[in-house]
């Protein structure tokens, strides 16, 4: 019976949000901030992932009435696809700051871990009167590095800064999000747009309630 319990804890756990805020730090001197005209960026190599997520977090971001544009549509591929000195990203600045910008959300892919499944972790735990020779079977895997079934987590950074004219780069928010086994990645993106509206509105940056 027991068993079955933790099975649904599972089952509801990935039926649920696949992401969470494990961390957020925001610029005690801004109370609030509401851009004129962001700029989402999202720091990936793979297009198509790029292109989902800039597409959905703009969307979501208009919804509520913030002016949101895709980096995929204001910058050329060539300035993504290379390395830009410092000189260069000043240009581009200076560039944004010229059509109105005043405010730049990037996010990005900090690493990845695995974690053990809830059932799995909590038939090794649970069995308080093993015999040595049970718990000794059931913990052999071990030696010969076999891995219980898991599911990967990968770990996300989101920053928030401010372009406007005097406060130039000033970090106004930073967000860590943590992203549990999307079953796709639409779903993947989805569920962190969610999660990170959610706790800007909540500090009202970019948007309020």
């Amino acid at each position: 019976m027991r068993y079955i319990v933790v099975a649904l804890a599972v089952f509801m756990f990935f039926g649920c949000s696949t992401s969470k805020m494990v961390n957020q730090w925001k610029d005690p001197a801004t109370e609030t901030f509401l851009a004129s005209k962001v700029l989402v960026v999202g720091m990936t190599a793979d297009k198509e992932i790029r292109r989902a997520f800039e597409t959905e977090l703009s969307q979501e971001l208009e919804k509520n009435e913030v002016v949101a544009v895709r980096s995929i549509d204001f910058f050329e591929s060539s300035f993504s696809n290379a390395k830009q000195s410092e000189t260069d990203l000043n240009a581009a600045e200076q560039e944004l700051l010229e059509k109105g910008f005043d405010a730049i959300l990037l996010s990005k892919i900090t690493g990845q871990y695995s974690k053990v499944t809830l059932v799995d972790a909590y038939k090794i735990f649970a069995k308080a009167y093993q015999s040595f020779s049970d718990y000794y079977y059931s913990n052999q895997h071990i030696y010969q590095k076999e891995q219980l079934e898991s599911y990967k987590v990968y770990t996300s950074e989101t920053s928030l800064f401010c372009i406007c004219p005097g406060k130039e780069r000033e970090l106004l928010w930073r967000g860590q999000i943590e992203i549990t086994a999307p079953s796709s990645s639409k779903k993947g993106i989805s569920d962190f747009v969610k999660t990170l509206t959610a706790a800007l509105k909540d500090k009202e940056i970019l948007m309020t309630e």
